[in-house]
């Protein structure tokens, strides 16, 4: 390869990879042998900075599974480029010509969206008719994408200093002018800035401008000047935006039609060998294209005819202050919430099938779910994709003995793994609803489904989906999962594994909730986790947990393995609880038709969270007298600090504060032991409420030189949290003491 490429850069081969996708299964290769012209189709997608380099020039098929986002027809002759050029702009405005590696031509289309390839095919067969009138056989008809079936490939552009795109002009474009070219193909007397020479460059401007002013949109004229080719007449450029030259201009189609005509040189919209007028081309995309491509963003907007109607600025809606709140729209406070996910998570085997059977239960019944009441019942349909139904029938039989009794005012429907559900369908580049899923949507208008339960949740698609791509998690997310929710104005709950992330741990023998590690437990894209409003996590009890906080006060003979944990993760409405709820796993037997029994499991709540509590409370009630009994030392930093201080470092209080304890001096106990131990011992017991003898509570703690003394983390762009001891006077309680001491 000669000369220079057209882009090195690698967000630039990302961007020509949004321009042009392909089949990501085969490629195609073009190699020499000799000077004879080669090619070949290995696996794999293509690999764009090796192509944009000139390393391995490679192609592929424009056929992704039915739908695509170019096309191309493929002439074979050598034209002259104004020529040529001048031909794809009169057949249609938004043809970008490139040559091709043997110096011939490829004519592109840039589409903003994935369509179906027959309507594509339409239109390209259509433009490739217009080709074959003017050169014959030299038009390869095997090589117009897409093609329907087969594997047709062409060989794609940008691979060396030949395969160059081309301005109506017949000038050669740089890649930014190319981008800028299919950025504004919907606005052809805009996108004609693309790499424009004279002739017409002043006036073609100064319309530019009048058609940006019609449309709000003025700031884009440095754009529009950036990619004209090296204007630097500021003078002019200063005259269009100081004295307004352009206001004077009026801009129809028919001023564009001459504008535009003038500069490729072309037949006037009146002749009939034209293909398609500009005013019927915009008749036949307004309404539906977009960009051609995610990565360049489409500034104009809408389409709309130049002389119509002029664009109107989007409605937005004020706040005033005084509008009357309506509550949200709970199902159960906290956890379920109208057009909503949560999401239940676990390691397999802890009990979410369990779990969410026994919700499912509690929303169609109205019984209380674990202390929480039901705020709008409902019917349900049961998705559990590793259950079978006579295993549902097991479980809520079993709901029905210990949760309380169903009423039959709602149904419980559902489906198990004899029946097979794949919702969504995913392939490398899209995702699509399945007919199930459309089945799904009618099944819920006709029963009134009010509450869906999918178990697991990514038993419900099938493709090429990858639980770890944010992208395909977000699709089956928020494309088609949370709209059933909100179609039925109703709940979606879903089943979900963990990695093996502990939520639970012990340190100084206190029981601590790690809520953030159990929001973040949830296996695969984090996007889940960002989806989801509500996030409950089990915690199965571990041997050490077990030994170190409740075996010797447990005397049922249960051990560890009937016992988990309910942590609410998160909640984007209200706060979330700080305990642990330990729910302990019981055996309950259900009749069958045979005369015998089958026994399944149900969750209880127990013991030990009032033990937990207790502890903690005592932990905690332990954390504050010794916080108590440091405030001289507290003072004095404070004091060091200045009269006017308000706030010193907590390290500094640690550091004052460590040589004091106990065991400072036992060479066998690490400093940063100590250090971690008093640091926690300060935010414990400084960073809550405390309860006064008026009913209030007061931030922090109180202290008898007027002030109240508590924790404040200070967030940063960058890094961690800087945390400070803060004070401030509690004026309410300074004010009391003084009246009453001068009564």
């Amino acid at each position: 390869m000669s000369g220079e490429t057209h882009t090195g850069s690698v967000v630039d081969a990302g961007i020509i990879a949004q321009f042009i996708k392909c089949n990501t299964e085969k490629k195609l290769h073009l190699y020499f042998n000799g000077a004879e012209k080669k090619h070949r189709w290995d696996d794999g997608s293509i690999n764009w900075i090796t192509h944009l380099n000139g390393t391995d020039r490679q192609g592929g098929c424009l056929n992704r599974n039915g739908v695509a986002n170019c096309a191309v027809v493929d002439v074979d002759r050598v034209v002259e480029e104004k020529e040529f050029c001048k031909i794809c702009y009169t057949i249609d405005k938004r043809i970008v010509p490139f040559k091709s590696t043997s110096g011939r031509w490829h004519a592109w289309l840039f589409y903003p969206k994935d369509l179906p390839v027959e309507e594509i095919r339409k239109e390209i067969l259509a433009i490739e008719k217009k080709f074959i009138e003017l050169y014959g056989d030299d038009v390869d008809v095997g090589k117009t994408q897409p093609a329907v079936s087969g594997l047709v490939g062409i060989i794609f552009p940008f691979a060396t200093d030949v395969q160059y795109p081309y301005s109506p002009q017949g000038n050669k474009l740089t890649f930014d002018q190319f981008k800028f070219k299919v950025t504004y193909q919907r606005h052809p007397l805009v996108a004609i800035a693309a790499g424009l020479k004279e002739p017409g460059r002043h006036d073609t401007l100064v319309l530019i401008a009048s058609y940006l002013e019609k449309k709000g949109k003025m700031d884009l004229l440095d754009d529009v000047v950036a990619a004209m080719h090296k204007f630097e007449d500021k003078a002019y450029i200063k005259r269009i935006k100081e004295k307004e030259i352009h206001k004077k201009y009026d801009v129809g189609v028919d001023a564009i039609q001459r504008c535009l005509a003038k500069i490729v040189k072309h037949e006037t919209p009146t002749e009939k060998k034209r293909f398609l007028p500009y005013d019927e081309y915009l008749e036949s995309i307004s309404g539906s294209m977009q960009p051609a491509a995610p990565a360049i963003d489409e500034p104009l907007g809408d389409s709309a005819p130049p002389d119509g109607e002029p664009l109107k600025p989007l409605e937005i809606f004020e706040h005033t202050g005084l509008e009357k709140i309506t509550k949200r729209p709970w199902m159960m406070f906290g956890m379920l919430l109208v057009a909503a996910l949560t999401l239940v998570v676990g390691q397999p085997g802890v009990g979410k099938t369990m779990l969410l059977h026994m919700l499912a239960y509690c929303v169609c019944t109205g019984n209380p779910f674990f202390g929480r009441d039901v705020e709008v019942r409902g019917n349900v349909l049961g998705l559990f994709g590793e259950e079978t139904s006579n295993e549902s029938d097991i479980r809520w039989a079993a709901c029905a003995q210990k949760l309380g009794k169903n009423d039959g005012k709602y149904k419980l429907f559902k489906r198990g793994l004899e029946h097979e559900l794949k919702l969504v369908k995913f392939t490398k580049e899209a995702a699509a609803a399945t007919q199930q899923y459309k089945e799904l949507e009618l099944a819920i208008k006709e029963n009134n489904i009010k509450y869906i339960f999918l178990d697991p949740l990514i038993n419900y698609q099938t493709g090429s989906f990858d639980e770890n791509s944010n992208q395909n998690m977000d699709a089956f997310i928020k494309h088609y999962l949370i709209p059933l929710a909100v179609k039925m104005g109703g709940a979606i709950i879903a089943g979900h594994h963990t990695n093996k992330l502990s939520m639970v741990t012990t340190q100084d023998k206190e029981l601590i909730v790690d809520n953030q590690n159990a929001l973040m437990a949830a296996r695969g894209a984090s996007s889940l986790i960002g989806a989801a409003r509500f996030v409950l996590a089990l915690q199965p009890m571990t041997k050490k947990l077990w030994d170190a906080h409740f075996v010797e006060h447990v005397e049922d003979g249960s051990n560890f393995v009937h016992y988990s944990g309910l942590i609410e993760a998160k909640s984007n409405y209200n706060m979330i609880a700080a305990d642990i709820t330990w729910l302990k796993k019981e055996t309950v037997d259900i009749p069958t038709i045979d005369g015998g029994h089958e026994s399944t499991g149900m969750y209880a709540t127990t013991e030990l969270n009032k033990i937990t509590k207790a502890k903690n409370k005592l932990k905690a009630a332990k954390n504050l007298a010794w916080c108590r009994s440091q405030f001289n030392h507290i003072q004095r930093l404070f004091s060091k600090a200045g009269d006017d201080a308000d706030e010193i470092t907590l390290n500094s209080i640690v550091t004052e504060l460590v040589p004091l304890e106990a065991d400072f001096s036992d060479d066998n106990v690490p400093e940063s032991t100590i250090k971690t131990r008093v640091r926690r011992k300060l935010e414990n017991g400084f960073s809550g409420k405390e309860e006064r003898k008026d009913g209030l509570q007061s931030e922090g703690v109180e202290c008898d030189d007027g002030y109240n003394y508590w924790i404040k983390r200070s967030y940063g762009k960058t890094g961690a949290a800087k945390v400070y001891m803060t004070r401030f006077i509690d004026f309410k309680r300074k004010n009391n003491s003084t009246a009453q001491g001068a009564a």
